[in-house]
């Protein structure tokens, strides 16, 4: 009976568009008031899940991401992706997909890239020519290699939810979050011949070198942490810190950043980072009930029994994220379904490692598909055109991500392998 009310708490409040972590609560209170579990656990289980001192990391690198936005080092990736690729077939789309690639490595969100980079990149290719919902849509799903490249936030959040190596979650993003890169150039160099713009000329490979060198700081953002946490010099929570010291350091070099600015730059990160928490403590103890109702076993057990295997399961988990994350957010589906899914998987032995890049790719694809999709609302804004035409523009484009999607599911070796030759997983 209490594990009824729960779900159907749960789901009813969804139903008439209560915020997820609210009606997580309002479903673990059904559940207390018809068991005999005592209601002090309803606070000290949200209390203790906030306690980890590892959570540390996700405001110290939503903040760096901040101060790197806000000290103008978006335009400078932006100029350096620029001389490298935007002579290609496609010009300033590879060029906005790249720019993508590098900012990841920086703001660890998919959010702070649209809104962030998005402005700049929109802008510059509708100044160049190109159609407005064709520059908002790569603008959008280059926007979703944000939580895969490292540091992740989702990939923090992850890693401390099911005690698994950040580090080792870090390394496995690597060789996924390029893949969704080359496709979607790929997908690009195809499909530019319709918006019939002319890319700029090739530049020398002086100015190659000196555009590099101009902008060598913030391109390293991500090979500091990195290496970092890989080496053992510092830990998640330190890798966050360090961030935030490299990204002040280099806005300070540069110039560009306004110190009146800041109390602004520490409010946007205090309004990200209380969102997350808000969720994360609000769905402990739904989490807490769910586990020990030993459902994940369950299933697993069912699985088994079935005799449907590993490739099965994945599919399942493939499509059941991807419908979620249609009207989900992100962060409220990691957390209700990550454990559950991690206690299936480890019986039928799948990595964690692998499972965890792989449930955060499926997430990511969830901010640019319709209703929900943050991303398509805010590209949608800035280039200033209806959300039914970047939903139409952006639709192509989840046949590379998809198809990177199913790479990643059924050949775990790219996930795994950095960790294994810098971390020694698996030996």
């Amino acid at each position: 009976m209490a594990l009824a009310a729960l779900f159907i708490v749960f789901l009813a409040f969804i139903v008439i568009g209560t915020p997820v972590a609210i009606a997580m609560g309002i479903g673990s209170m059904a559940y207390l008031l018809l068991s005999d579990i005592p209601a002090t656990v309803l606070i000290l289980s949200m209390v203790d899940s906030l306690g980890g001192i590892t959570l540390l990391a996700i405001p110290f690198f939503v903040l760096a991401g901040e101060i790197m936005n806000a000290g103008g080092i978006t335009k400078r990736i932006f100029a350096f992706a620029d001389h490298l690729v935007g002579h290609v077939r496609g010009g300033l789309a590879h060029v906005n997909i790249l720019s993508s690639l590098f900012f990841a490595g920086i703001s660890g969100s998919a959010v702070a890239d649209a809104a962030g980079l998005g402005r700049i990149e929109i802008r510059s290719m509708i100044d160049a020519g190109y159609s407005r919902p064709f520059s908002a849509a790569v603008t959008a799903a280059s926007s979703c290699i944000g939580p895969i490249i490292p540091p992740s936030i989702l990939m923090v959040l992850y890693g401390t939810m099911t005690d698994i190596s950040i580090a080792a979650l870090f390394l496995g993003g690597l060789i996924p979050g390029l893949l969704l890169g080359l496709f979607m150039m790929s997908y690009v160099w195809v499909v530019a011949k319709r918006e019939q713009v002319k890319p700029r000329a090739r530049p020398s490979l002086r100015a190659v070198l000196r555009s590099f060198v101009k902008n060598l700081l913030p391109l390293g953002t991500p090979v500091v942490v990195l290496a970092g946490l890989v080496f053992g010099v510092v830990t998640p929570t330190e890798a966050g810190v360090l961030a935030i010291v490299y990204a002040l350091m280099v806005a300070a070099i540069y110039g560009e950043l306004n110190l009146r600015r800041l109390g602004a730059i520490l409010e946007e990160a205090l309004i990200t980072t209380t969102q997350i928490m808000f969720i994360l403590a609000c769905s402990a103890l739904f989490g807490w009930l769910v586990t020990t109702e030993q459902i994940p076993e369950q299933l697993a057990a069912w699985f088994t029994q079935t005799g449907l295997g590993t490739w099965i399961f994945l599919a399942g988990v493939n499509v059941i994220l991807l419908f979620l994350g249609t009207f989900m957010s992100l962060t409220s589906i990691l957390i209700i379904f990550a454990p559950t899914l991690l206690g299936m998987a480890l019986p039928m032995g799948i990595d964690p490692v692998h499972l965890g890049v792989v449930v955060i790719l499926n997430l990511t694809v969830g901010l640019i598909t319709p209703p929900l999709g943050w991303c398509l609302y805010i590209v949608t804004e800035i280039a200033e055109i209806r959300f039914v035409q970047t939903a139409r523009a952006v639709l192509p484009f989840l046949i590379p991500i998809l198809i990177v999607l199913l790479i990643v599911t059924y050949v775990p070796g790219l996930v795994l392998w950095p960790g294994e030759v810098f971390l020694g997983r698996g030996r």
